[in-house]
């Protein structure tokens, strides 16, 4: 788009914050409403970060003709009603993970923007980093020799409150729906670089997992078999540490990423990088820096891509959401 791209954001908590903080300073889009789950919230975001405006209710904050696109950044299961309304209102969507609470509800999302033709991207912001695009450079040109297999964690340790966001399932608590959905997606890029496609599904999924007071899955790992012979054990968590690390292995050696899924670990960091392990060898770092927070870039993903209506891969296209969402429940039903 040859002008800025206005966007406007539901939510008030963290990552609308982060988000808007990182779009702070671009000449390519800005952040000119929210809407957060109470008036008061909404002023006081739109205060701390210089917005010109903020919405008393989804209905004046969806008439602002100033916005453009829309930032979904509210607990799990409101995305479903939301994303559609913004869809509805011929807004484009941007929606933080996961997209919905289930595949049902990612296919009704998908069938909306489908119908009114606006843009729509589940946000996994890794998924838009340059740090992906180097390793999958990588990859492709056979570092490590042919890829058998993908570790990849996405797991820590919060204290166990049952009625917090993490552990009532009401609120889509546990682990899987929480964090799941990244370690997932990657071992389907990774398996569909194996299969010379954008991502693969899995042929079967083992999973086991442990369900705490609240009935949220607390710590959870699946092994997914593909039918190239690729394999991936993925593991996540809320209650337990288990770090965020994640290795690609190959018949000459492995490739680890300390942190994939927040690149830097900071959202507003501006360097990360991976290492590339060959036998006989020292280990090879490979930097990775950027000249914008990891929001922004997603954000200029958007702003790049329009008038198209899918980003471009690596980043979640619509069929790799179903993909993801529909591994997700079988995850959750295999631990149930």
């Amino acid at each position: 788009m040859s002008e800025p791209l206005n966007f406007g954001v539901i939510g008030s908590g963290g990552i609308a914050g982060d988000f808007a903080q990182a779009l702070s300073r671009s000449k390519l889009f800005r952040v000119v409403n929210v809407v957060g789950s109470s008036p008061e919230k909404g002023q006081t975001f739109a205060k701390k970060f210089g917005l010109p405006s903020s919405s008393g209710s989804l209905d004046q904050f969806l008439a602002d003709k100033n916005v453009q696109a829309v930032y979904v950044a509210t607990p799990h299961p409101a995305h479903e009603a939301q994303a559609i309304a913004c869809i509805e209102a011929k807004k484009h969507v941007l929606c933080e993970k996961p997209m919905t609470m289930d595949l049902a509800g990612a296919e009704r999302v998908v069938a909306a923007a489908k119908k009114h033709g606006v843009f729509l991207m589940e946000a996994f912001m890794y998924r838009c980093h340059p740090l992906m695009k180097a390793l999958i450079e990588r990859l492709k040109g056979g570092v490590i020799g042919d890829i058998r297999h993908v570790r990849a964690d996405f797991s820590f340790r919060v204290p166990r409150d049952p009625k917090g966001r993490l552990f009532d399932v009401k609120l889509g608590g546990g682990g899987i729906l929480d964090v799941g959905g990244y370690p997932v997606s990657f071992a389907r890029l990774v398996a569909g670089l194996v299969a010379g496609k954008p991502f693969a599904e899995p042929t079967t999924i083992q999973a086991v997992g442990y369900r705490g007071p609240t009935g949220a899955d607390e710590i959870a790992s699946a092994l997914l078999s593909f039918e190239s012979g690729f394999s991936a054990n993925v593991s996540c968590a809320v209650h337990h540490e288990g770090g965020r690390v994640t290795q690609v292995f190959g018949e000459k050696g492995r490739i680890e990423i300390n942190d994939p899924w927040i690149p830097g670990g900071d959202r507003q960091a501006r360097e990360t990088g991976f290492t590339i392990h060959l036998d006989g060898k020292a280990p090879e770092l490979v930097p990775i820096r950027t000249d914008v927070a990891t929001y922004a870039i997603e954000a200029e993903l958007v702003a790049a891509t329009l008038p198209a209506l899918e980003g471009p891969w690596p980043a979640m296209s619509w069929a790799d959401t179903l993909g993801n969402m529909r591994v997700l429940d079988a995850w959750q039903a295999a631990i149930r």
